[in-house]
């Protein structure tokens, strides 16, 4: 597992510490790791047809694709 550091702004860390006062995270660490998960889940597709467009637009500078 790799760990990770960073800085957030004051109003941010508030708001994570509110949600696990409140007993939906066990620890602010696991909020935000809900957070990212959910993120990286929601935008896969999208960086997927990303990465596809651009590999198909490198094929097409490099004359591979369909003539």
């Amino acid at each position: 597992m790799k760990t990770l550091s960073i800085n957030i702004p004051d109003n941010l860390a508030a708001q994570i510490n509110d949600y696990v006062k409140a007993g939906f995270f066990p620890s602010e660490p696991d909020m935000i790791l809900a957070a990212m998960s959910e993120f990286v889940r929601r935008n896969r597709v999208d960086l997927t047809e990303r990465f596809a467009r651009e590999d198909i637009e490198w094929a097409k500078k490099e004359g591979l694709g369909p003539e």
